[in-house]
């Protein structure tokens, strides 16, 4: 099992280089082709407010991702021929103003997505809920970048945040391409002494022994909170071993038109130091 194709969405454009260097490590790791998706999207509606008897109509986030399309493709074709990777680039004209409804609707024929977390202090014309509908909705892993910092998607060390849960077990088994060309793997289970059932074994051995199976340079281990959320210790974790990807199910549901994220996926979401690889 590899991965074949590799999408990555490109509207971010604060993050361009980073998701573009991205996207040409993954592919050089795995041999991949990859496909950059850029959305215009639709102008966005308003509806009349008071006295006032036609709509509103806000066309800056469209006009703003129309004026960059040339430079944005530009610099994706330029890095993927520099490398002779295998790519091809689609301006998609979208239908609706949501930019994650493409995306989505184009990584499901995809076997990984990358995208760039959105940051919250700045308004980038990307919606700001982007990276929760693509997780949610995707049904593929999905490789998230920090908004801000270094983005290298390095396969040296892999930190995997493990809960025998759904969601976990499908990250781990979603990321085995990239486990199996890891140097190393840590297979950690936050505060394993909370469960009795983990008394007296190793958290996380009996996937790490799975693993071994596929190839995989893994270990088990706990690791303790001390006082902090369970993401926060996990992304401590990471940058105590010098891990450069995390891999972490994605806990989290739908209420009406917001999804709701768990507590360990938001804070991870909103202050991740490294990429993460999440799958729901």
């Amino acid at each position: 099992m590899t991965y074949k194709t590799i999408l990555v969405s490109l509207n971010e454009i604060g993050r361009l280089s980073e998701s573009v260097a991205a996207a040409q490590s993954l592919a050089r790791e795995t041999g991949a082709h990859v496909s950059g998706l850029y959305v215009v999207p639709a102008v966005q509606v308003y509806p009349s407010v008071g006295f006032e008897a036609a709509p509103q109509v806000f066309e800056g986030n469209r006009s703003f991702f129309k004026d960059n399309v040339q430079r944005v493709k530009q610099v994706f074709e330029e890095a993927m021929q520099r490398e002779g990777l295998s790519h091809d680039f689609h301006q998609i004209d979208a239908r609706t103003p949501v930019i994650a409804e493409e995306v989505v609707a184009a990584g499901r024929v995809a076997d990984v997505v990358i995208v760039s977390a959105t940051n919250p202090d700045e308004i980038t014309g990307v919606e700001r809920d982007f990276v929760e509908q693509v997780v949610m909705a995707l049904g593929r892993p999905v490789i998230v970048l920090p908004f801000k910092g270094k983005a290298e998607l390095s396969l040296n060390e892999i930190v995997i945040g493990w809960d025998g849960g759904r969601e976990a077990a499908r990250a781990t088994f979603d990321a085995l391409p990239l486990l199996k060309k890891a140097a190393k793997v840590r297979v950690v289970r936050i505060d394993p002494q909370k469960d009795p059932n983990l008394r007296g074994s190793v958290a996380g051995a009996d996937l790490a022994e799975a693993l071994s199976r596929h190839g995989v340079k893994a270990e088990a281990q706990g690791y303790p909170t001390e006082g902090q959320d369970e993401g926060q210790a996990l992304m401590r974790c990471a940058e105590d071993c010098g891990a450069a990807l995390i891999v972490m199910g994605a806990y989290g549901h739908s209420r009406l038109a917001e999804f709701i994220f768990g507590g360990a996926t938001r804070f991870v979401l909103n202050r991740m130091g490294c990429p993460v690889l999440m799958s729901h």
